[in-house]
């Protein structure tokens, strides 16, 4: 699996393209495009490379994670895929950003939905993400878990020394530390050191990366 990020909207969201180095299949994970500089730098990549975006997914349905939806959707011809809890929070977006002071346009049509659901699988050429619902950040919160190279998309679930917010609306800050003490901390085995695998990589919503190992260990708010 190849990785591509990119930093995009004035809240620096981590917009991931990742595809199948052979068969040139991927995705695009929260694209968040916020002007046409930005969409010029993200179409252009994927033109460059020769991928083929066969899906377009967010992580959660907040306005920056969803910045540049519709443009992508327009761009690709897809649908926007996101877990079934997260479409009643979509027009949520528009407020919010609002009350940011940012700019935003029409949040994406209902019929140009798909939904999953925890369990599901993406297939992206010769790799396969896993759907884990994380909520606490929001409702319809999801991390997407890519086992064959030990890597998890957090979305702002978890991230490097920090976690995510619970203050908008439908945030749990007890339910978001149970999602990521039973659900991304265990996707290490019970000791990765004596196991001779790596930890699982993070690839959070914002900011660096980081691993399931060091969090565990060293995250000030678990």
């Amino acid at each position: 699996m190849q990785i591509k990020v990119f930093q995009f909207n004035p809240v620096g969201v981590n917009t991931y393209i990742l595809w199948d180095k052979t068969e040139k299949n991927g995705a695009v994970i929260d694209s968040g495009c916020s002007s046409e500089a930005e969409f010029k730098t993200l179409f252009s990549f994927i033109e460059c490379e020769g991928i083929k975006v066969e899906h377009l997914l967010i992580t959660h349905p907040h306005f920056d994670h969803i910045y540049g939806a519709n443009g992508s959707m327009q761009r690709f011809g897809l649908p926007l895929q996101l877990h079934e809890k997260a479409v009643p929070l979509m027009d949520e977006a528009v407020r919010t950003a609002q009350v940011f002071g940012f700019q935003f346009g029409d949040t994406p049509a209902a019929d140009k939905l798909k939904t999953f659901k925890e369990g599901d699988t993406v297939k992206i050429g010769n790799f396969t993400l896993e759907i884990l619902y994380t909520p606490g950040h929001c409702e319809g919160s999801v991390s997407f878990v890519e086992r064959s190279t030990r890597t998890v998309f957090t979305g702002d679930v978890l991230f490097r020394d920090s976690i995510g917010r619970t203050d908008f609306p439908t945030g749990d800050y007890e339910l978001l530390k149970s999602g990521i003490y039973n659900k991304l901390f265990t996707l290490d085995e019970p000791d990765c050191s004596m196991s001779g695998l790596p930890s699982y990589t993070v690839r959070p919503g914002h900011g660096g990366r980081t691993t399931i190992e060091y969090e565990r260990y060293h995250n000030p708010f678990l």
